[in-house]
């Protein structure tokens, strides 16, 4: 076999194989996006500790959405898993949301330092009224 015949053959099987590369992570991707849909870009938003609030239910169009459930968020492994408000059970973001109503869920982050979640309780049955305490700040959201 020639010099040239075997670069040739070189730089072609090069490229086939960085082809099917770039498709494979493409579907890799695809992938991911079909998954979680919206909350897909969660994980570049979110960090450990962030607190997510979830509704059970929700009033009619036009009303205000009750978030009623919350639990914290746990990255690793460049996937985003909540913990439950007991933090006794470990869910992926997208199996803990479909629990919910239509996976409506907000993210907020704790401001101050003295602020204990553990010791949070419903109020009207929801946990509404904390999202504007200034206690936490606003992370992100999926209606």
């Amino acid at each position: 076999m020639s010099k040239t015949l075997k670069i040739i053959l070189g730089v072609l099987g090069t490229a086939i194989i960085a082809i099917f590369g770039l498709i494979m992570f493409g579907l890799y991707l695809m992938e991911d996006e079909d998954r979680y849909g919206d909350l897909v870009y969660f994980n570049q938003k979110v960090e450990d500790g962030d607190i997510i609030f979830r509704c059970k239910y929700s009033g009619e169009l036009g009303q205000t959405t009750e978030f009623n459930e919350y639990g914290i968020i746990d990255r690793s492994w460049g996937s985003v898993y909540v913990w439950d408000n007991q933090n006794t059970i470990k869910q992926d973001l997208y199996d803990w949301a479909e629990k919910g109503n239509g996976t409506r869920v907000r993210v907020f982050r704790i401001k101050k330092n003295d602020f204990n979640m553990n010791k949070v309780e419903l109020k009207d049955g929801t946990y509404n009224y904390l999202m504007n305490s200034g206690k936490m700040e606003f992370v992100t959201e999926n209606y």
